[in-house]
């Protein structure tokens, strides 16, 4: 799942409003500039994950170097004191309805072309996941 939500974090993007002049890679930030982050570029970075646009869960084993990545080379989340409050609840919803469902079901694409999104607030594909659902 944390591959999953690498490729398509919930939310594409954050924003936050400086509350003091900050110098940020080089650049004076004054107050009350707004700063927005990307989790869709920044979990696409090469510098932090190689072929970065490969679908690859080997990634999260323990081998997987997962330990010399800046802290925030992955934060679908957000991060820091105003993460989102329903990140906790978010992983352990997906695990049981997904051990739940394909336990019983094995769900197949109907499209295999690349996965369209639309930037609103979180994430969406356009027309959904049209998916052929058989029986274990």
């Amino acid at each position: 799942m944390a591959e999953s939500m690498r490729l398509y974090p919930p939310a594409w993007a954050v924003a936050r409003e400086a509350t003091e002049a900050v110098t940020v890679a080089g650049h004076r930030l004054p107050p009350k500039t707004i700063v927005l982050m990307s989790q869709w570029v920044t979990h696409r970075d090469p510098r932090w994950w190689p072929d970065p646009e490969r679908f690859e869960p080997a990634r999260w084993l323990p081998d997987g170097a997962t330990a010399d990545r800046p802290r925030y080379a992955y934060y679908p989340f957000g991060g820091g004191p105003r993460n989102c409050i329903g990140e906790a609840f978010a992983w352990y919803e997906a695990i049981l309805v997904l051990a739940t469902i394909a336990r019983r079901w094995r769900l197949e694409a109907t499209d295999t072309s690349p996965l369209e999104v639309i930037p609103t607030i979180t994430l969406r594909p356009p027309r959904g996941l049209p998916m052929i659902v058989r029986r274990r």
